[in-house]
C-alpha cells in the first residue's frame, strides 16, 4: 500500500522535486514588482503627487476584493506620512465602477486624482470626462480588458505585465505596488492581499500560492487584531478555509447590505488606526448575521413549483444578497435559479443567475437577448436586468431552456484514503498541499467498505459517529436513514483537525456515501 504522501503525489501529478520546491516556498519565491513594467514611474508619480500637495481619492469596489485593494493602498499612503480620500461605491446607488455622478462629486471637492482599485479598465467614458475636467485618473484593475483601453494617466494590470499565466486579484496587484513603493514585503500589506487572493477565488498556483502561503503564516505569527478578530473560534492555525468560509463573506455582508456611509467603516476597520475597532467589530459580525438570516428568511420564502425545471422569483428587497439566496436555492433543488430584487427604479428588476455545468449562464443570457436589458457573467453565474413587465415572459422563457439544457453530473476525482491514514501526522503530510482553493482543490477522500455497525448515533438520531481510533473520529452529520439498510459502504469525505480541552483528532467529515452491491 502506498503512503498517503505518495498518493497525494499522485493526486496532484507532482514529482517529489516539485513538492519539494514548493515546500521552500518564502518571500524570496514571489515575483519581483518590475514584472510591471511601469511600477516604478507610478510610484514616482505618487511621491511627486505627495510632495506637491496634491488631493487623492481612492475609489475601490463593495466586495472583499475592492475593499482589501483600498484598505492596502489607504494603508500604504498613510504609513508614508499622507492621508487621501476614499470611496467604497454603494451596490444599489452606485452600481460597479466609477461613474460620471461620483466625479463631479470629486471635482468639486477639488481632488486632483483619482485612483481606481479593483476598477476602472472598462470605463473609457468616465475617464474621458475626469480627464475633461482636468482631473488624472490611474487604474489598478485585474478584471478583463477591452480592447480599447480608457486614456488614464497610469494602468497598473497583470494583463499589462510579466507576472504570468494565472490572474491575481486587484488586492495582490496593490500590494506589488505597496512593495515597489516602500522597497520592502509589509506583512499586514501581503495579508490582505491573500485574503482578496482567496476571497475572489484567484487559482491558488505558482505566485497566487505564494502569496496566500505568506499570508496565513503572518496571519498566524502576528495575530493582526483587524484579522485575527474576524474568524469566531480561534483555531490553533489558521487557514484558507477561516479566509473563505468567516473572514470574505463578513467583510463582503458590508457591501452586500448597506447602503449608507457607515459602509466606509469597513475600510477604517482594516486601517485600525483609532481605537474604535472593538464597536466596528461587533457591527462588521451584527451585519454578517443579518446576512444569514435573510438568506435563510428568502430561501424559504420561496415558493418552488415541483414541476418547474427551474427557480425564476423575485424578492422585495437587498439587491445585495439575491446572488447568495440563488445560490442557497441551487444547492438545494438542483435546478438553475434566478432571484430577481427590485432596483430603485421599480420599472427594473436586476436578477443573480446560478447554475451548474450543462447549463451555461451566459448562453442562456445571450439567447434570450430580446427580454434582457444589461447582462454578463460565465458559465455558472451571472448577472442581468430586466424590465418588470417582461418577469413573467422571462420566466417561461428561462425554464424552457432548463428543460433543454440539464445538468451534467460531475465527476471528482477521489483519493483513497484508509482508516490507518487517519492520524494526526498523516493530516499534517495532507496539510503541506495546502492552500486549497481555486486551481488547486483539496481532495475528496474515500473510504472504502467502512462497516455500518462502527456507527454510534447521536441521543436525537441526527448524526452519525465512529472512532476508529483514540486520534480519530468520522462524523456524518444529518445522516441519511437509508444507510442503516447496509453492511458496507464506501464513504467520501473531508478531513479536518480539531481540537477540544488542548486534545487534538482528526475528524472524516462524511459528504455522501455509495452504498455495496
Amino acid at each position: 500500500m502506498k503512503t498517503l504522501f505518495n498518493r497525494l503525489l499522485e493526486y496532484y501529478s507532482l514529482s517529489e522535486n516539485e513538492y519539494n520546491k514548493i515546500q521552500k516556498e518564502d518571500e524570496s519565491s514571489l515575483p519581483s514588482f518590475d514584472v510591471f513594467p511601469n511600477i516604478n514611474d507610478i510610484v514616482q508619480y505618487f511621491k511627486n503627487a505627495i510632495s506637491a500637495n496634491k488631493k487623492i481619492i481612492i475609489y475601490g469596489d463593495y466586495d472583499c476584493d475592492g475593499i482589501m485593494s483600498t484598505s492596502i493602498m489607504m494603508k500604504l499612503f498613510m504609513k508614508v506620512g499622507y492621508k487621501p480620500g476614499f470611496y467604497i461605491p454603494s451596490r444599489e446607488f452606485d452600481g460597479y465602477g466609477l461613474t460620471i455622478e461620483n466625479i463631479d462629486k470629486f471635482h468639486e471637492l477639488n481632488y486632483d486624482i483619482i485612483l481606481c482599485v479593483d476598477n476602472g479598465i472598462t470605463l473609457v467614458e468616465q475617464i474621458d470626462y475626469a480627464n475633461s475636467l482636468g482631473m488624472e485618473v490611474v487604474i489598478f484593475d485585474h478584471h478583463t480588458m477591452q480592447e480599447v483601453l480608457p486614456k488614464a494617466k497610469y494602468i497598473l494590470h497583470p494583463g499589462l505585465s510579466d507576472i504570468g499565466k494565472h490572474n491575481i486579484s486587484a488586492g495582490e496587484v496593490c500590494f506589488y505596488f505597496s512593495y515597489a513603493y516602500l522597497k520592502t514585503i509589509d506583512k499586514y500589506l501581503l495579508s490582505l492581499a491573500a485574503i482578496s487572493t482567496v476571497s475572489d477565488m484567484m487559482p491558488l498556483l505558482d505566485y497566487n500560492r505564494v502569496i496566500v502561503k505568506l499570508g496565513l503564516k503572518y496571519i498566524n505569527e502576528e495575530k493582526f487584531d483587524s484579522i485575527y478578530n474576524l474568524i469566531d473560534k480561534k483555531y490553533d492555525t489558521i487557514s484558507e478555509d477561516n479566509i473563505g468560509l468567516e473572514i470574505a463573506p463578513k467583510v463582503n455582508s458590508i457591501g452586500r447590505l448597506l447602503n449608507d456611509n457607515t459602509r466606509f467603516n469597513i475600510v477604517r476597520y482594516f486601517l485600525n488606526d483609532d481605537g474604535n475597532n472593538s464597536a466596528r467589530l461587533i457591527w462588521i459580525n451584527k451585519t454578517n448575521q443579518e446576512r444569514k438570516d435573510l438568506i435563510s428568511e428568502y430561501s424559504n420564502k420561496v415558493e418552488i413549483e415541483n414541476s418547474l425545471d427551474s427557480i425564476v422569483t423575485i424578492i422585495d428587497k437587498h439587491e445585495g444578497i439575491a446572488g447568495l439566496i440563488a445560490n442557497s436555492l441551487l444547492n438545494k433543488y438542483n435546478k438553475p435559479v434566478v432571484v430577481f430584487a427590485y432596483s430603485q427604479d421599480k420599472d427594473i428588476i436586476k436578477g443573480s443567475v446560478r447554475s451548474k455545468n450543462g447549463f451555461n449562464v451566459v448562453k442562456a443570457l445571450q439567447s434570450l437577448s430580446d427580454l434582457i436589458i444589461t447582462f454578463g457573467g460565465h458559465e455558472c453565474a451571472g448577472g442581468l436586468s430586466i424590465k418588470t413587465s417582461n418577469f413573467l415572459k422571462f420566466q417561461n422563457a428561462f425554464n424552457q431552456l432548463a428543460k433543454t439544457y440539464s445538468f451534467k453530473d460531475e465527476k471528482k476525482d477521489e483519493l483513497t484514503l484508509y482508516v490507518s491514514d487517519l492520524n494526526l501526522s498523516d493530516y499534517n503530510v495532507y496539510r503541506t498541499f495546502a492552500p486549497f482553493g481555486e486551481g488547486h482543490p483539496r481532495p475528496t477522500f474515500l473510504l472504502n467498505n467502512f462497516p455500518v455497525k462502527s456507527f454510534v448515533s447521536s441521543k436525537d438520531d441526527k448524526h452519525l459517529f465512529a472512532q476508529p481510533s483514540a486520534t480519530s473520529k468520522i462524523v456524518y452529520f444529518s445522516y441519511d436513514k437509508n444507510v442503516k439498510n447496509y453492511h458496507y459502504i464506501d464513504i467520501l469525505g473531508d478531513l479536518t483537525r480539531n481540537t477540544f480541552n488542548g486534545y487534538s483528532y482528526i475528524q472524516f467529515l462524511v459528504r455522501e456515501y455509495r452504498e455495496k452491491k
